[in-house]
């Protein structure tokens, strides 16, 4: 064990990783609204604080072109998990320390201290700078954490694995998007979350054979703590998918692959993954008196004045060949290219790769099952938007399955620091780590904003 591998030993490494960059992101957060995606959200919170309603009539964030219009009254078109949650520290917020939401609009380019709550003038903290830390800063240092753990927990060294959890938080697509309220950073670290309890633990077989009684796979198959983690795998993942919609998919494919594989652990899977969504439905009849949430209903976008296109989520996308494959380029490599702002991807596409190849730890299965979300996530992406999330840093939608992805950056790693080209291939891995991490400096200032990335590949 090198000198730094010591120091990242003790104990209270992973309480001083979550408070340095909680203090990060107090330093950076945004103190007003600047995108729909905000607005959308706080007129929920404010009007069931305030009014008791999810109604959205008669609040000055309806200016947002985010919402539908049901039965005579607009709502936010966000799902309601994380703005109802958002609403009850707000009710604190605003019945303990006095705070209310101010519609007020901060761009950081026009202003001195880029939006942020640390001025020269002195402090300005607001009741949007508080939700945005704690459920924005809050998740992110969790999410760091959780990825710094769950890298060593797979055997990265312990310098390996502080570096890269680092990175996480400094060069990729979190960033940006943790100093604005917005869902992509909670639903990243419930992914992950879930994505770290389906991870097989030793002992654990393919229960596609059937395992003999007493076997070691029968018995891990069937201790009821195997059973409660993959509960736990369902919630979170289906969580995140009701924070961020699209995510759907990866209960899908997860679900699939634990039928598939772990065929023992597939009714426990699903009972977690009722939960949320049983929540997300009862939140909406509580809400407007429907089961279905008003987001998926296509006629909930038709209404005069409307920004969105009248389709469930407001979009239709690939409207033809031409169209479509010029936005594909731009979303993946180009302009808006989730690899072009993230370069570090590459070696994480380099990573599963080898985990398929190699199945180290039995993780063969659920790689591919990570694969077959993320290819479906990104066909659903450029057959029905059009419009790379408005205007922001990067195509925002993709945020939420960096942790995932990158938690296969070790494998690719190791396999560069062997044979002849070691050097070289150290140096190309630090040098995307660079690269995305200047990438991200615009996003710092003004997530909101569409500027190219440094290369497009």
């Amino acid at each position: 064990m090198n000198r730094l591998d010591r120091v990242f030993s003790r104990r209270p490494i992973g309480w001083l990783l979550f408070i340095g960059f909680l203090l990060l992101w107090a330093l950076l957060t945004k103190v007003y609204t600047h995108s729909w995606q905000e607005e959308s959200r706080m007129a929920t919170v404010q009007t069931l604080v305030e009014q008791g309603t999810f109604v959205i009539d008669r609040t000055a964030f309806n200016r947002t072109g985010d919402k539908v219009f049901v039965d005579g009254h607009f709502y936010s078109d966000k799902t309601p998990i994380l703005s109802v949650a958002a609403a009850g520290a707000y009710s604190i917020l605003r019945s303990v320390f006095r705070l209310t939401l101010d519609p007020a609009i901060c761009v950081p380019a026009e202003d001195p201290s880029g939006c942020r709550a640390f001025t020269p003038a002195g402090t300005r903290f607001t009741a949007f700078y508080w939700l945005t830390l704690i459920f924005m800063g809050g998740s992110a240092s969790l999410l760091i954490v959780l990825f710094w753990r769950a890298l060593l927990n797979a055997g990265a060294s312990r310098t390996l694995a502080m570096a890269l959890a680092v990175a996480l938080g400094l060069a990729s697509p979190i960033a940006p998007y943790t100093l604005v309220f917005a869902g992509h950073v909670p639903a990243a670290l419930c992914l992950l979350a879930g994505f770290y309890l389906l991870i097989p633990r030793p002992g654990e077989a393919h229960p596609s054979i059937p395992a003999s009684p007493g076997s070691a796979p029968a018995q891990a198959a069937s201790r009821p703590d195997g059973r409660w983690r993959f509960f736990w795998a369902g919630l979170l993942i289906a969580l995140a998918a009701n924070i961020d919609l699209t995510l759907t998919l990866f209960v899908a494919a997860f679900g699939l692959w634990i039928l598939l594989a772990r065929r023992a652990m597939f009714l426990a899977f699903a009972g977690g993954v009722l939960v949320p969504f049983v929540l997300t439905s009862l939140i909406t009849y509580w809400a407007a008196g429907r089961l279905v949430p008003l987001y998926l209903d296509p006629n909930a976008y038709n209404y005069p004045g409307t920004v969105l296109n009248p389709t469930a989520g407001g979009t239709n996308g690939f409207y033809s060949l031409e169209f479509g494959m010029q936005y594909a380029y731009d979303m993946l490599v180009g302009r808006r290219g989730v690899l072009a702002f993230t370069p570090l991807l590459i070696f994480a596409g380099v990573g599963v790769v080898i985990a398929i190849r190699s199945n180290p730890s039995g993780l063969r299965g659920l790689t591919i099952a990570l694969l077959l979300g993320s290819v479906l996530f990104a066909a659903y992406l450029i057959l029905r938007t059009d419009n790379f999330g408005g205007a922001a840093w990067g195509t925002r939608w993709f945020v939420p399955l960096i942790p995932v992805w990158w938690y296969y950056t070790p494998h690719a790693y190791s396999e560069l620091r062997q044979g002849r080209f070691a050097t070289i291939g150290t140096l190309l891995f630090w040098g995307a780590v660079l690269l995305s991490f200047l990438t991200v400096l615009p996003g710092l200032h003004d997530a909101w904003q569409d500027v190219p990335p440094i290369i497009r590949l």
